[in-house]
């Protein structure tokens, strides 16, 4: 999730003054990285040289941010020595063999530590700079060091994706793409959206991507499979995909279009029953087009809501908790505690609960961020009944921090835990009723997990007078 500000600019006095010592102290260690280089390729141009001493800036931005910004603190020879292997793992991707050296050569400060990844770097880039672009090395740097915290909500982000955040962030959703929504821990399809070019080539619910042109992906984690699934609009992509029941295996090949997912859809479902989706948090016009979708179906006179949460990676916080304030009473949603300790507690207040039938909350485990906030808040509150799997475990409070160069780095600057106090990150919310999603069945059309929030709002009664706290349970 997004706290407060979500983008600030670098610009701190502590940033500007530790990024010229850290230049200046990398300049004045000779060649110790570049002794242990492994075996001579041919160095790198002119202009890749030129390339790597600029590159090394925002390489020396996220080492300092992660320092200081990070929601609990760390050690800078374990940065250093996984920025090393990134870069390692980027060259070796290209065919190349490189040993690193040890992070603390030049002494045990965070000055002395970083000088050592940037002589590696400018190394590496010098050596190998035919092979791989100084900004892709930089880059791998960069995501090395993230991707060590193993923290969903600390990311590198290349310019590209960056602006990609920005257009979410905007509620404009559209991106080059094939319109499927996938969840791991394999690439499995859920949901593919009408008019797209996953439904003119047959993709259908419960298929599995195990490849994207001719690449194995099984391995992957299913955001890295959607980032080679996606691109600019009318290129090609080819996916293997297994399919769901036969497992028979077959590649399609796509032409990538615009797509875009409204983040807020609507529809009646069997039995009266109303159906509200919410793919995230990302403005405040979600708001207000739940608090719409829900007073209309009311008014339809609908025995029940089923608000689905699944594949619902959260947004920002201060959304999550104006939405909040129309489900549950007054009283506490998420407590957040920062790298020093410091403990706040997030209340409702003013809450007016917009609920006057019982209440279904779908979860899966692509729920994540504010979306395990709200579903946890709806859960404490006993306002409605969590169906379906449990969360990601993927709750911290997060802010996107442009680098120098356009690229940016999402940073975990607080610990989140639920109103109750109830640990979210790497534990999930735990549904009221766990029913595992049957791909089977979703291959012949029936989501289990939605069929079951059917029938338990078709019997449920909704009390005399009931409005928000305590309908559906």
């Amino acid at each position: 999730m997004r706290a407060g500000s979500s983008r600030r600019r670098l610009g701190a006095a502590w940033l500007v003054l530790g990024l010229v010592l850290l230049l200046a102290v990398g300049g004045a260690t000779p060649g110790a990285a570049r002794a242990q280089a492994a075996t001579p390729t041919p160095s790198a141009t002119p202009a890749a040289q030129a390339g790597a001493a600029s590159d090394v800036e925002p390489i020396a931005e996220s080492y300092l941010l992660l320092l200081e910004q990070y929601a609990q603190p760390l050690d800078p020879a374990q940065l250093v020595a996984a920025g090393q292997q990134g870069m390692v793992a980027a060259l070796k991707a290209v065919g190349i063999d490189a040993r690193t050296v040890d992070p603390t050569a030049y002494g045990t400060s965070r000055v002395e530590e970083f000088a050592v990844l940037q002589d590696q770097y400018q190394a590496f880039a010098s050596q190998y700079g035919s092979a791989l672009s100084p900004k892709a090395l930089a880059y791998a740097a960069i995501k090395g060091m993230a991707d060590s915290l193993n923290d969903a909500h600390t990311n590198f982000l290349t310019p590209d994706e960056y602006q990609e955040e920005l257009r979410w962030e905007r509620g404009d959703v559209q991106y080059g793409g094939i319109g499927a929504r996938m969840h791991g821990p394999q690439a499995t399809v859920l949901e593919v959206f009408p008019g797209s070019p996953a439904e003119r080539a047959g993709l259908q619910p419960g298929d599995t991507i195990v490849g994207v042109d001719g690449q194995p992906v099984g391995d992957m984690k299913v955001e890295d499979v959607v980032k080679l699934v996606r691109g600019p609009a009318g290129t090609p992509v080819t996916l293997r995909v297994q399919r769901a029941g036969s497992g028979r295996q077959e590649d399609l090949t796509l032409t990538r279009a615009q797509v875009s997912a409204p983040m807020v859809s609507q529809r009646r479902l069997p039995g009266n029953i109303g159906y509200v989706q919410l793919r995230g948090f990302p403005d405040s016009s979600v708001v207000s087009d739940v608090e719409q979708a829900i007073r209309q179906q009311q008014r339809d006179g609908v025995r029940g809501i089923v608000l689905d949460l699944r594949g619902n990676g959260g947004g920002r916080l201060a959304v999550g908790e104006r939405l909040l304030a129309d489900f549950v009473p007054d009283g506490p949603i998420y407590q957040s505690v920062d790298r020093d300790g410091h403990r706040d507690v997030q209340d409702v207040r003013n809450a007016h609960p917009i609920l006057t039938v019982p209440l279904v909350v779908l979860v899966d485990g692509g729920t994540a961020s504010m979306g395990e906030i709200f579903a946890a808040a709806i859960q404490e509150h006993h306002v409605g009944r969590l169906i379906g799997d449990t969360t990601a475990g993927a709750v911290a409070a997060s802010r996107f921090i442009p680098l120098s160069d356009g690229s940016a780095l999402q940073i975990s600057v607080e610990q989140v835990y639920s109103g109750g106090g109830a640990l979210l990150d790497k534990v999930g919310v735990h549904p009221d009723d766990e029913v595992p999603l049957d791909l089977d069945q979703l291959r012949q059309g029936h989501d289990t997990q939605l069929e079951r929030a059917i029938s338990y709002l078709q019997t449920a009664a909704a009390p005399a007078g009931a409005s928000g706290a305590g309908a559906g349970r």
